[in-house]
């Protein structure tokens, strides 16, 4: 596992991010892990989030012009990849992200930042993936808004788990619209670094935690 992957897993935790309990998910799962990304809400911490976004995409050497950030928690994270991409890496990339509601003054219109048309090379940039509801939802916007090739899509975690089939998430989206989808790291990469990890002075991840989250990935997980 590369290193940026091992520092980006004790981000989260630090960052309070990543907890481990009892969590209900938006997909009505009981799960015993969560991933809550609206806890990245300090300059340092941001500006961190998007390095690790900015070091994967360098990693996977796409060919993209555009950042897409769907609202709400895709907005920060879009910015500040866009940082981390011209600051760390001279690579000026544009980013956009989208209202909940359309804007009927001004410039008006659905999106904010940099404008999509059909020439545009998105990569779609979000928090986790569980069953790729909220990623059909963006695909489906921004066919109606410029209707962009949507070169991949990046999230920070693969929760690793079956989407609305028997397949992962990121499987569908693979075959249903032919775009590949890159997690920073997946959940077998935390179990690997975080099991018996003591992490200032704590061991984050033991073995009934584990095993809780084993137990949860037998019936959900693929």
């Amino acid at each position: 596992m590369q290193q940026y992957k091992k520092d980006f897993i004790e981000f989260l935790v630090r960052s309070k991010v990543l907890k481990f309990g009892d969590f209900t998910l938006k997909s009505g799962r009981k799960c015993p892990y969560f991933l809550n990304f609206g806890d990245v809400h300090s300059g340092g911490a941001i500006a961190e989030l998007g390095k690790y976004y900015a070091q994967c995409l360098q990693e996977h050497a796409l060919d993209y012009d555009v950042l897409f950030g769907p609202a709400y928690k895709g907005i920060p994270i879009s910015v500040a990849t866009s940082i981390a991409l011209a600051k760390d890496f001279g690579r000026e990339v544009d980013y956009s992200f989208n209202r909940k509601e359309a804007k009927d003054h001004g410039e008006g219109g659905l999106l904010v930042g940099a404008k999509i048309n059909a020439d545009s090379k998105v990569v779609i940039l979000d928090d986790v993936m569980t069953a790729g509801t909220a990623l059909r939802e963006s695909l489906t916007l921004l066919s109606t808004i410029g209707d962009p090739h949507v070169a991949a899509v990046l999230i920070a975690c693969d929760r690793m788990e079956r989407g609305q089939g028997s397949s992962s998430a990121a499987l569908e989206v693979k075959e249903e619209f032919g775009i590949d989808v890159y997690s920073i790291v997946n959940l077998a990469e935390i179990i690997e670094h975080l099991h018996g990890l003591s992490l200032d002075g704590e061991v984050v991840l033991d073995d009934e935690k584990v095993a809780r989250i084993e137990e949860y990935r037998r019936e959900f997980g693929v």
